[in-house]
């Protein structure tokens, strides 16, 4: 692409209807190294940005440049809002976050205390996350948020005492799956707890790219979170169930003889799984996801809320999943 060629500077840089789109788009701004961008860089980014949109474009800039800029506002910025996302919170921040939760839950497997401990941390490093990309149009407030963190501990602290007991007699593989069922017993509780507006009061629909939306689906919010509950589950599979089982059969002989080594593979297993992980979950489904409107007859009134408002044959309507 050339300088004077100009595109749409809001708009991924790749095709987001394929698998392979997502994916680059998700390493492109979950990048680590934006980690150590200054805030005063990353403001400077989002004028250029704004300026950009408006055909001022500074002389002697190359598409590098622009790209450059692109991929700090992307990465920092809410994309709702425009509000600067705490460094914590950012997608570049999520990698060296999950190596360190994931590697301390799987460490921790002798002391039902500690194990107890990685779940309460895990579940307030959750809750950041999604207070943080709270919609703009389905915000979460103080008091759900605080509920949803609550029952995301009772449940996962819960899971993680009932599963030790119960899988300790089947052997220490067994044992070393308790981190995963933990935390796909929070994330199953948080989630809907923490979009229960959405649930309640429907999500957003769209017609193709239009940007103002035709009505509120239910329906189809509960799609969006389903589909962000598969992401999650998903992203935590490879480093909180798949090592443990890898561990168990390849490495007896290291926790025997030498459990340092073993302890160093699995952390070195864990960053490079998360490191093709969290793109690749995200990735799953197009964050602009769409339905058959055939859907909204599980709502009848849904359904003929929807032929009132379309006239038009329409084969697909749209919705924002979330994250």
């Amino acid at each position: 692409m050339k300088i004077d060629e100009k595109f749409d500077i809001d708009k991924p840089l790749w095709d987001q209807s394929t698998f392979l789109g997502r994916f680059k788009y998700f390493v492109f701004i979950a990048d680590c190294r934006m980690i150590f961008v200054s805030d005063k860089k990353l403001r400077e980014a989002k004028k250029f940005c704004e300026d950009y949109k408006m055909g001022k474009i500074p002389p002697g800039t190359q598409m590098s440049d622009i790209i450059r800029a692109k991929k700090y506002r992307d990465s920092a910025f809410h994309p709702d809002t425009g509000e600067l996302i705490h460094v914590i919170a950012r997608l570049s921040s999520q990698w060296p976050a999950s190596v360190i939760l994931t590697t301390s839950m799987l460490a921790v497997q002798k002391s039902t205390t500690a194990m107890v401990a990685c779940q309460v941390v895990n579940q307030i490093y959750d809750a950041v996350i999604n207070y943080t990309y709270r919609g703009s149009l389905n915000g979460i407030t103080n008091t759900a948020l605080r509920n949803a963190f609550l029952c995301a501990v009772f449940s996962s602290s819960l899971a993680t005492i009932l599963c030790r007991r119960m899988l300790s007699r089947k052997g220490n593989v067994f044992t070393r799956c308790v981190p995963f069922c933990a935390v796909v017993t929070g994330q199953m509780v948080n989630l809907p707890i923490i979009r229960y507006k959405e649930i309640t009061t429907g999500t957003p629909l769209y017609i193709r790219e239009e940007k103002e939306p035709f009505m509120r689906s239910q329906v189809a919010a509960m799609k969006g979170i389903s589909e962000c509950l598969i992401t999650r589950i998903a992203m935590c599979f490879p480093c909180l169930l798949m090592i443990p089982i890898l561990s168990h059969k390849f490495m007896p002989c290291f926790s025997q003889r030498r459990p340092w080594l073993s302890t160093a593979i699995e952390s070195f297993s864990c960053a490079l799984f998360c490191m093709i992980a969290i793109p690749s979950s995200y990735a799953i489904f197009p964050e602009r996801n769409s339905m058959n409107p055939k859907w909204m007859k599980l709502h009848a009134s849904e359904y003929e809320e929807f032929k009132r408002c379309v006239k038009e044959r329409v084969d697909k309507v749209y919705y924002h999943k979330g994250l």
